[in-house]
């Protein structure tokens, strides 16, 4: 038995679904608050990352590879139940776009005149304002800043700045997509050749020993390939599921190669691996008991969409302290999540009753019986 499989306390693989969800659900709703968490260092001047430099972690970017790990995961798992392109497209756009609607618009008209440093009038008449909306709503390009808004923070003008994220996700339901149309569920090493082929890309940014443009696809290129990279991984996760297997016992092994490896150079490629394994070990080996109900954990999303504007108006104001900061923020996030969840998404989603209702197939009219002629002198019934 190799080392993975030992001090196993759960199954192989996240192969079933609702312990899957629910575990997965539990662990996204914990980075979300991480990803809060972390914020406040910079939000406030306070430094990168909300742990010590002397950790050599940056939380906010180990829980993003961890959210992008487990969408990988997930998203191609709905593409193997459902290989149809449109409807995966529906299915993918109601996730994302009613959430990200009513944020964008809340943030421009009614956070944005409350706090601005203009007029009512004049902030409304800035072309600014209105390209906040068509543009964050169109995912790339996408614009940060509202005309005076959060001006005078310590980390200025930034309205929302975890929205950078959703290009790449976008980018990563495309590569499904792409594998999927390409038979990568049953030819899988297409997606080991992309993950490998996207780490050592990554290796060679990180060393210098590439130049590449700054920007690609109206992303920064090193975290796009870094997060398509981890992308990548939490897809192999579940095209290998008949060969990992999950077990504490790795996650201690990963979480040691971290410790051995956080000073090198090298310490970013081996996380597209590490992070992978340990936060989709946690979401398949976390006890029954631990899991929140799905009507909580659901919010993970709207809460990662509110998290840093509300962050910002904490900062502004006048709360200095980043755990402060962090204190007030996660609970008000967790709200407006809740209510992201239940009043816009879980709704918005079932528009996908209506836009991919399949008709019933047509039903074949059997032919008309043909009366058997009967032989002569043979008796007939009445």
């Amino acid at each position: 038995m190799s080392i993975w499989g030992r001090w196993r306390s759960g199954p192989i693989a996240p192969n079933g679904r609702k312990k899957a969800v629910d575990g997965f659900g539990t662990v996204r709703l914990i980075a979300a608050f991480f990803v809060i968490i972390d914020h406040a260092a910079p939000l406030t001047k306070s430094g990168g990352s909300i742990l010590p430099t002397r950790f050599g972690v940056d939380l906010g970017a180990v829980t993003v590879s961890a959210f992008m790990a487990m969408s990988g995961f997930l998203v191609i798992r709905s593409w193997e139940r459902d290989p149809h392109l449109w409807r995966f497209a529906v299915k993918r756009a109601l996730r994302i776009m009613p959430g990200l609607v009513v944020v964008v618009c809340l943030s421009a008209l009614v956070l944005g005149p409350v706090v601005t440093t203009l007029s009512t009038g004049a902030y409304f008449d800035h072309p600014n304002t209105w390209t906040f909306i068509t543009r964050n709503l169109q995912v790339f390009p996408q614009q940060y800043v509202l005309p005076g808004v959060f001006a005078d923070n310590p980390y200025p003008n930034a309205v929302n700045g975890s929205l950078w994220s959703l290009p790449v996700e976008v980018l990563g339901y495309v590569l499904i997509a792409v594998f999927g149309l390409l038979g990568a569920v049953k030819r899988r090493w297409m997606v080991l050749a992309a993950a490998f082929a996207l780490a050592v890309v990554f290796q060679r940014l990180l060393t210098k020993q590439l130049v590449l443009p700054k920007v690609l696809l109206m992303v920064p290129t090193v975290p796009l390939v870094q997060y398509l990279a981890v992308y990548c991984v939490g897809m192999l996760a579940y095209l290998y599921r008949d060969k990992i297997r999950y077990s504490w016992f790795g996650v201690v092994v990963c979480v040691a190669v971290e410790y051995v490896m956080h000073a090198s150079a090298m310490t970013e490629v081996t996380r597209l691996v590490t992070v992978p394994y340990i936060v989709l070990a946690i979401g398949t080996l976390l006890p029954r008991k631990l899991w929140l109900p799905s009507a909580l954990t659901m919010s993970s999303y709207g809460v990662y969409l509110y998290g840093f504007p509300t962050e910002q108006f904490v900062v502004h104001l006048g709360v200095d302290s980043k755990w402060l900061v962090a204190l007030f923020s996660v609970p008000i996030a967790f709200v407006l999540g809740m209510l992201s969840w239940h009043l816009v998404e879980s709704p918005g989603m079932k528009l996908r009753k209506v836009l991919l209702r399949r008709r019933p197939p047509k039903r074949e009219e059997p032919p008309p019986a043909v009366e058997e002629p009967v032989p002569a002198g043979a008796r007939q019934t009445p």
